[in-house]
């Protein structure tokens, strides 16, 4: 070979390798901002993260444990990748059934526990039109009548899914969409340098409080505990 060609090809290696080290390097500058705006909302907090990935952050919010995290989802064919933002509340709820809540299904919610639940509920008087309920214990899942009360959580359109299990409530959130060009030139699913706003958060923990508080509460004489 001769040598102007191969000084030609080791300095294209070189720049290859330089490049994707800077994309690696932003991604991981880019994605450890994540809670960066949410500081001293949780008590005791815990923020752990690995590498490629966005951080996950733990603490303790109005006497409950809390976990929230960040899940990329790039599997719905046609569609733009998402940024699922989740915030669970860790609490001991008083039914065995789980009750799930989605906002415009698709079936392929990588980041719902969804897709193992077998039944379909019909939709309660009064729920948005656009919610898919599903359960996988429907006779032992929360009552309605605790659940309505807390469905004005979907007034956002940004909301996702309400999920009830005996292990606590979950909300989730679209916290950001894909950048077009780089999914449809590259396929690959970037955000940008995404922040998580104090008051945004704070609102999807009170809403997860607030129905594990009425859950826990003792049960109404004669109440059903299955939805309709």
């Amino acid at each position: 070979m001769r040598i102007d060609v191969l000084i030609a090809c080791l300095a294209a290696i070189a720049v290859l390798v330089w490049i994707y080290r800077r994309d690696k390097n932003r991604l991981e500058r880019e994605r450890a901002l994540l809670f960066e705006d949410v500081r001293g909302l949780l008590n005791e907090a815990e923020i752990s993260r690995a590498a490629g990935e966005y951080p996950k952050l733990r603490g303790r919010y109005r006497g409950y444990d809390v976990s929230i995290d960040a899940v990329v989802d790039n599997i719905a064919v046609r569609k733009l990748p998402s940024l699922w933002l989740r915030a669970t509340v860790l609490a001991d709820i008083p039914y065995r059934g789980a009750c799930d809540a989605m906002a415009r299904a698709h079936n392929v919610e990588i980041f719902s526990p969804a897709g193992d639940m077998d039944h379909v509920l019909k939709l309660p008087v009064g729920w948005p039109d656009h919610l898919t309920v599903k359960s996988d214990d429907p006779e032992a899942m929360p009552p309605e009548a605790r659940l309505t009360p807390h469905i004005g959580l979907f007034n956002d359109p940004w909301i996702k899914e309400l999920l009830v299990t005996p292990r606590g409530v979950r909300v989730v959130r679209q916290a950001a969409q894909g950048s077009r060009a780089e999914y449809m030139v590259l396929r690959q699913a970037m955000f940008g340098a995404i922040k998580v706003p104090r008051d945004q958060l704070e609102s999807m923990l009170d809403a997860a409080v607030a129905l594990a508080d009425d859950l826990r509460k003792p049960a109404a004489p004669h109440s059903n505990g299955a939805a309709a």
